[in-house]
């Protein structure tokens, strides 16, 4: 596994990232709604992503985005198959099109919103015939980060007992997150769609993302919500390489500086966990030390 910056493998993220939004939004018009848009996540797997089953009619079916063969293909419960490759040197729209001919071939008549979502990127997947950069061993080593992100996460969540998102990705803001909740009511005073289903209940989200063209270093990260007012820069945060940003209202630490510890999952796992009790006893969460009661199955060696 490999930290490369954002900006040195872009057209490869910005290419993962669209193809992800395709299988997301298949999601998003096909699977009954949960809180948080939990709904929508992608799932990581020994290949890439997958959307899970999706329902269809009394039956159901899976899209795989496989980074490792560099294709996504739909398999029904029936059997029924159909795919594409992808690779460098085709355009958006061709994408798109040959994803639209794997829809109709696995008998499937979910017609997606064809714009990008929480991207720069302004144009239609059907309107974007550009030539695109992909790189297959950045791709791959991706795959290889958010494994390892996506164990350290299901790792931290696992044992609380309140109710949370356990650990998937969002392919609008393409960051793998895990979300825990306090039970009480908080509502988005805005009015866009995303944020007033994401934010209406206090939470702490804890995931990790891989830049983007503004900020180009991957970086794990714990967004509270209600967003913060207040300073917590003088907090007892850990390890000593992690900040908060009083400017974003988040904790950070890089996966540069992770990788830099002699044991990198004991610095994620000290980031989350002290990162969750700054922010819990800030915020006045009730019921804390239930959440946090050691689970009555024996411990795993």
């Amino acid at each position: 596994m490999k930290i490369i910056d954002y900006n040195q493998w872009s057209n490869t993220a910005e290419m993962l990232q669209i193809l992800s939004q395709m299988l997301g939004k298949v999601k998003l018009q096909r699977v009954p709604a949960q809180p948080g848009w939990a709904h929508i996540l992608l799932y990581p797997t020994a290949s890439g992503f997958t959307t899970g089953l999706i329902p269809k009619d009394s039956e159901g079916f899976i899209i795989n985005l496989d980074i490792l063969e560099s294709r996504i293909y739909a398999k029904t419960t029936e059997g029924t198959t159909a795919g594409f490759k992808f690779d460098d040197g085709k355009s958006i729209k061709e994408y798109y099109n040959a994803f639209r001919n794997m829809l109709f071939e696995v008998i499937c008549d979910t017609e997606i919103y064809p714009m990008p979502q929480e991207m720069s990127l302004k144009k239609p997947f059907n309107e974007d015939y550009g030539k695109r950069n992909y790189n297959k061993d950045d791709a791959k080593n991706y795959h290889k980060v958010a494994t390892f992100v996506y164990n350290e996460l299901t790792k931290f969540a696992a044992p609380y007992r309140n109710k949370k998102i356990l650990p998937g990705l969002f392919w609008g803001t393409f960051d793998i997150t895990t979300i825990l909740y306090s039970g009480e009511e908080a509502p988005f005073p805005g009015n866009t769609i995303i944020e007033r289903s994401a934010f209406d209940e206090k939470l702490i989200e804890f995931g990790f993302w891989p830049g983007d063209s503004n900020y180009e270093k991957p970086t794990f990260f714990v967004l509270p919500y209600p967003f913060l007012t207040e300073d917590l820069s003088k907090s007892p945060i850990r390890p000593n390489k992690a900040f908060y940003s009083k400017e974003k209202s988040e904790f950070f630490l890089s996966l540069e500086d992770v990788m830099n510890y002699s044991n990198p999952s004991k610095a994620i796992q000290d980031f989350f966990h002290s990162a969750f009790t700054i922010l819990a006893t800030h915020e006045r969460w009730h019921n804390v030390n239930w959440y946090e009661k050691p689970l009555l199955m024996p411990i795993q060696p």
